[in-house]
C-alpha cells in the first residue's frame, strides 16, 4: 500500500509543540473514572426499606471498552461552509456535500468550472489522485502522524510514555450535475479510515472522519470561490463584450453579454458617446427612442462634436432592449422597420468598443 504524508495544518501544529490531538482530548479531574460503586444500602433493624422506583433504574452495559476520562474525543464537528456566491448546503443533508450554482464568472459550464477548483485543491496539497469515471476521484492513502503526550494517560491512567498515532485514510470526492446542467454539487468521503496507537489498531470517534472531509470540502469551496471572484474581476477590468450575430429567430441582433438590469444603463450611456441623442425612454418595454445626426450638421452648428460619423442615414430609430438567457439582445428599428445588417455593421464597432467603455468606468 502506498502511503502518502500529508502535510496539514494539523501536523504542523504538532511538530510546532501543540498537538492536535490534545485538542481532542478532555482536561480536568477526572477521579470520577475510579469511583467504584457503592455497597447495597444497610437499614437499621428499626427501619423499613423504601420501594424502589424501576424509571430511575441504571440499567447494566458493558462499558470496560468505553472511552471514558482522557479517552473522550472531545472534537468539536465542523461545519461545510458554503461561503462562495452560488453555493448552498440542504439542512436536511447527513453527508459531506455541497450545491454550487452557476454564476457570472463561471463561464458556460458549472461542471467543469469545479472540477478544475477539485483538482487545483489537490495538487495544491501535494495528494495524487486517480480519476475513476468523469466526476469521480479517487486520491492515494494517505498518513496523518502526531505524538500523544503520555502525561496523564490518554489509553490509561498514569505513568504512560509520548505515544504515536498514525491516522491512514483516502479521499473519494463525487460530483453529481443536474440535468439541466445549471447546478451541480459535490460530496467528499472518507474512505479505508484507520487509526493505530504505538501499531496497535484502536477506535477512532465518526467526528474525525467527518472533519477531515469538511475541511477538504470547504477547501474546494473556497477555490470555487476564489476562481469566480477572479474571473468577474478579471471581465469587470476588460469591460462588457457586445457581439453582432443573430436571434434564434434569424434576426440581425447586437448581444451585450451581461443581463437586462446591468445592460439598460450602459446602452444609455453608449448610445449617447456614439452620436445618438436619447429623446425618450420606456424601460417597462425595454426601449431607447433616439435620434442620429452627423458630426458636425445642422444649421446654426457652432463647435465640434466629439464622436466620429457612423455612415448611416440620419433620422429616428428605436433601439430595443430583451433579455437573451444571461445577456441581452438590442434590435434597432426605423419607422417600426428592423434596420439592415448593413446598417448594424457600420453602428457596430463603435456600440460595443462604447459598452466596454462605459462598464469599466
Amino acid at each position: 500500500m502506498k502511503l502518502s504524508y500529508l502535510a496539514l495544518a494539523l501536523t504542523a501544529a504538532t511538530l510546532a509543540g501543540c498537538s492536535a490531538a490534545d485538542r481532542e482530548r478532555a482536561s480536568g479531574g477526572f477521579d470520577y473514572v475510579n469511583i467504584q460503586p457503592t455497597d447495597t444500602l444497610t437499614l437499621p433493624g428499626d427501619l423499613e426499606r423504601p420501594e424502589r422506583d424501576s424509571d430511575y433504574a441504571v440499567p447494566q452495559t458493558d462499558i470496560k471498552n468505553a472511552p471514558i476520562g482522557q479517552r473522550v474525543n472531545i472534537t468539536a464537528p465542523q461545519q461545510v461552509r458554503p461561503l462562495g456566491l452560488g453555493s448552498r448546503v440542504l439542512e436536511t443533508e447527513t453527508e459531506t456535500r455541497v450545491y454550487f450554482d452557476i454564476v457570472d464568472g463561471m463561464g458556460d459550464s458549472v461542471t467543469e468550472f469545479v472540477k478544475e477548483a477539485v483538482e487545483t485543491v489537490l495538487e495544491r496539497r501535494g495528494i495524487s489522485y486517480d480519476v475513476q469515471s468523469d466526476g469521480h476521484w479517487l486520491t492515494e492513502t494517505m498518513s496523518l502522524q502526531q505524538t500523544l503526550d503520555g502525561e496523564g494517560g490518554f489509553l490509561g491512567f498514569g505513568g504512560e510514555e509520548d505515544k504515536l498515532q498514525e491516522r491512514t485514510f483516502r479521499y473519494e470526492i463525487i460530483q453529481e450535475t443536474e440535468s439541466h446542467k445549471r447546478t451541480t454539487s459535490l460530496r467528499v468521503n472518507i474512505d479505508n479510515f484507520t487509526q493505530k496507537v504505538d501499531g496497535r489498531t484502536v477506535d477512532v470517534a465518526p467526528v474525525v472522519g467527518n472533519n477531515l472531509e469538511a475541511d477538504l470540502l470547504n477547501a474546494i469551496i473556497s477555490e470555487v470561490n476564489r476562481k469566480q471572484q477572479q474571473a468577474v474581476a478579471q471581465l469587470k477590468a476588460e469591460g462588457i463584450d457586445t457581439q453582432l450575430t443573430q436571434s434564434d429567430s434569424g434576426e440581425d441582433i447586437l448581444l451585450v453579454e451581461d443581463n437586462f438590469e446591468q445592460a439598460w444603463p450602459l446602452v444609455n450611456l453608449a448610445l449617447q458617446s456614439i452620436g445618438f441623442e436619447v429623446e425618450d425612454l420606456n424601460r417597462e418595454t425595454g426601449t431607447y427612442f433616439v435620434s442620429y445626426s452627423e458630426p458636425d450638421s445642422g444649421f446654426l452648428f457652432i463647435g465640434g462634436d466629439d464622436y466620429e460619423p457612423l455612415n448611416i442615414e440620419e433620422g429616428e430609430y428605436e433601439f430595443r432592449l430583451l433579455e437573451s438567457g444571461e445577456n441581452t439582445a438590442v434590435r434597432v428599428y426605423q419607422d417600426d422597420t428592423m434596420v439592415s445588417q448593413q446598417w448594424l455593421q457600420a453602428v457596430y464597432e463603435n456600440f460595443r468598443a462604447a459598452v466596454k467603455q462605459q462598464s469599466k468606468l
